[in-house]
């Protein structure tokens, strides 16, 4: 079966408040992302941390890709200014974190290199209705419960969430890195690409056995990028200028009304991407779709039940 480009402008997601029992008020466009590989999930989004949003001190058992548009994302781990981009690793702490003031950008949630299946927001949100018409309560990030015999229970909200979907009790994968991995973009340079005359990248790292990475793609005017067959999965957020594809005209932007999203899935047709003013991407490379499929086709994998 040929896969599909997805290509959608960030104007036509809507927008949400998002629960997932944190401190304060999440805003979110989910855009769409169906991988291909059976049990690998992800959540893209264009995310608003409201005035007052907090966190406490917390880590996951899934990694997580951030870029800032708006505002300065504040954390005991350092901030994130417009521009800047940070790689939050599966089993790391990081936090607290306290917004004085409104915080906008990008952030996806994916599968980490152990293996644990990533659980959507619209899964963790459902159990959180369950549990709250159980009798629980969700305040400042921690999920309480009392039970009729005085019995008490104070949990991590997102770890209540994850043990009432899986059954399971929430165990963290061994932490690769010692702290989460914040970049400046600004700060790199832009090389030149070896075989596409008038595209150049600033390659902001990769990460992990899986090699998930971020950079930044520009387009000079008149650039043309031919139709190809995609080898790994690829987001691409397209944040300055704009492109043809599809025989329609796609606006850059950093707003939740001015952007678009693409997500290529391996193996897909890519027809040509034309930009007659030029263009710039932020573009998040994702092999482990590829890899995960082929070990799943081999009968071999390294991923957790």
């Amino acid at each position: 079966m040929t896969r599909e480009v997805t290509i959608v402008s960030v104007a036509d997601v809507p927008l949400i408040e998002q629960s997932i029992g944190r401190e304060g008020q999440i805003l979110a466009k989910t855009f769409p992302l169906y991988t291909g590989v059976p049990g690998v999930r992800m959540d893209f989004t264009w995310l608003v941390h409201g005035k007052g949003y907090g966190t406490p001190r917390h880590r996951h058992t899934f990694d997580q890709f951030r870029i800032t548009f708006e505002g300065v994302r504040q954390s005991d781990d350092g901030d994130m200014g417009p521009g800047e981009c940070g790689y939050f690793p599966e089993g790391v702490a990081y936090g607290p974190q306290l917004q004085p003031e409104r915080e906008a950008g990008l952030i996806l949630q994916f599968e980490g290199p152990s293996g644990i299946p990533y659980l959507t927001h619209e899964e963790l949100d459902a159990a959180r209705q369950r549990l709250i018409a159980e009798g629980g309560t969700f305040a400042k990030g921690v999920y309480t419960r009392i039970f009729p015999d005085g019995r008490k229970i104070n949990k991590d909200s997102h770890a209540a969430c994850f043990e009432a979907i899986t059954g399971k009790k929430m165990e963290f994968p061994e932490a690769r890195y010692d702290r989460p991995v914040l970049i400046k973009p600004q700060k790199f340079r832009w090389i030149a690409d070896r075989k596409l005359a008038g595209v150049e990248h600033k390659h902001l790292g990769t990460f992990g056995e899986r090699r998930s990475g971020m950079r930044l793609t520009r387009l000079s005017s008149g650039t043309k990028i031919p139709a190809h067959v995609q080898e790994d999965a690829e987001i691409l957020y397209l944040t300055e200028g704009a492109i043809t594809y599809g025989g329609k005209t796609w606006k850059g932007g950093k707003t939740e009304n001015e952007g678009t999203y693409l997500y290529i899935p391996p193996g897909a047709h890519v027809g040509e991407i034309v930009s007659e003013a030029g263009a710039e991407f932020f573009i998040i490379s994702l092999p482990m779709i590829g890899e995960i499929e082929a070990e799943i086709k081999a009968g071999r994998t390294s991923r957790a039940a």
